[in-house]
């Protein structure tokens, strides 16, 4: 007790590189359905045991799936490339708003932090929001990512803006989105810019690692 109360416990000559938090197995939940989920980082290579800190989800190699990066303390970060060979159809949409007055006295931001999307599949629907600093020490993307499985067609996008300003797309607006990037700016009835995904070489993850073949 006398020590606690002296702080050895807590100097450097105790603790040293080592981490209160201790050096612990990652997990990664994937959703299995019904409410339920399942701990897949032993059989995808993504227990790392490093003293992981904070994590990013993003399209790092814009493939349309969304792959981890950690940021560990006192160390290089570790990336995680999705390599799932079962992947749904996907699309993601980049927002940009205006700086122009489209209700009242209020504007959007230009990254249109704040802004929700609303995807419509299957008569299900879907809901986004672009956020900024979705993590401790680490920030996602701006764009909003959507996974549509099997889904083979977008019925609608909604979305609502910083500034009140809400945006209806149509199936006949969206037709051409799935597996794309999209750019859409407030205030334009139809996306300013539709990128199907690029052809990505397949990358292998170990640990952490990653090993993209070369050309």
């Amino acid at each position: 007790m006398k020590q606690y109360k002296q702080g050895v416990f807590f100097s450097d000559n105790f603790v040293g590189e080592n981490s209160w938090n201790g050096y612990e197995r990652k997990c990664l939940f994937a959703n299995v359905g019904n409410g339920q989920f399942m701990d897949v980082a032993r059989p995808t290579g993504s227990d790392g045991i490093k003293d992981g800190r904070g994590v990013a989800v993003a399209d790092f190699n814009g493939d349309g799936r969304l792959d981890l990066v950690i940021n560990n303390n006192n160390a290089a970060p570790t990336l995680y490339l999705n390599n799932v060979k079962r992947s749904g159809n996907s699309v993601v949409i980049k927002l940009e708003g205006s700086a122009e007055e489209l209700k009242g006295n209020i504007h959007s931001n230009r990254d249109a932090i704040g802004a929700q999307v609303r995807v419509v599949i299957a008569g299900k629907t879907m809901m986004r929001q672009v956020e900024a600093g979705s993590g401790f020490a680490a920030e996602g993307m701006f764009p909003v990512h959507f996974g549509l499985g099997a889904a083979s067609r977008i019925e609608g996008v909604e979305i609502t803006w910083p500034s009140g300003l809400v945006q209806k797309f149509d199936s006949t607006k969206t037709r051409d989105w799935l597996n794309s990037d999209v750019d859409i700016k407030e205030g334009v009835p139809q996306a300013i810019s539709i990128r199907p995904y690029p052809f990505v070489p397949r990358a292998t993850v170990s640990r952490g690692m990653k090993n993209i073949p070369s050309a």
